[in-house]
């Protein structure tokens, strides 16, 4: 993940740890849908 979207994140939230992580562990969740989704995930497993 590019340091943008952390920072980005973070000055949304006040910097809220636990709120962070939550938002990150969705974004990855989501990131794995879309590659199910396109595909590609197999792909990029291996």
């Amino acid at each position: 993940m590019s340091k943008k979207l952390k920072y980005k994140i973070a000055k949304a939230t006040g910097s809220n740890y636990k709120l962070n992580r939550k938002i990150m562990q969705l974004k990855r969740s989501w990131d794995e849908v879309e590659g199910i989704l396109n595909g590609s995930y197999k792909r990029r497993r291996r």
